[in-house]
């Protein structure tokens, strides 16, 4: 059973077996011995948007599930300790050997997922350093001009590859919002 998948069936307090109760309006499994209700949050993840002084586009193809073999941008988890902005830089360094400083908020993107939920925080920023170099998570690396960038596999970083062009041309203010 993956991260995703996994949900509660005893209380991590007590060790009491849940049982599903309504709470706020949703059926959640809660311990009836002390009250523990084990909510789904959904977990925070960035995408960085690093690009050369070009304007083309770091992309790496996925090394990892989900979208194993498929291109996307940079990106992964936050740390519970880590402002997202810094996760997107250490996220970046960690895919794909390359420093970057995220500038600006690009998109907060929901993705719904059959038992989770996520919330995407999409960056952009200069990489300042470093070669382009693969790992265990990314098995192809490449600078792409935006034509010619890969159909990224998720939704949500092809929606703020988007966003981001748009800004960059005047078509858009600041950072936007999508839900």
């Amino acid at each position: 059973m993956g991260l995703i998948e996994a949900a509660f069936r005893f209380c991590p307090l007590c060790g009491t077996a849940l049982r599903l109760r309504r709470v706020e309006a949703h059926e959640l499994p809660a311990c009836p011995a002390c009250d523990f209700v084990a909510f789904r949050d959904p977990k925070v993840v960035v995408a960085m948007i690093a690009h050369d002084p070009a304007g083309r586009v770091l992309a790496l193809r996925r090394g990892i599930a989900p979208a194993r073999g498929e291109w996307a941008l940079p990106g992964g988890y936050v740390d519970f300790d880590e402002h997202p902005a810094r996760s997107a830089e250490r996220e970046c360094w960690e895919e794909t050997g390359c420093r970057v400083v995220a500038e600006r908020l690009e998109g907060v993107h929901h993705v719904g997922l059959p038992h989770a939920g996520l919330i995407v925080l999409a960056y952009s920023g200069p990489v300042l350093e470093g070669i382009p170099t693969t790992g265990p998570e990314a098995l192809e690396l490449g600078f792409f001009a935006p034509p010619a960038l890969p159909e990224l596999a998720f939704t949500s970083h092809r929606e703020v590859v988007a966003a981001w062009l748009a800004a960059r041309a005047g078509a858009l203010g600041p950072s936007t919002l999508q839900g």
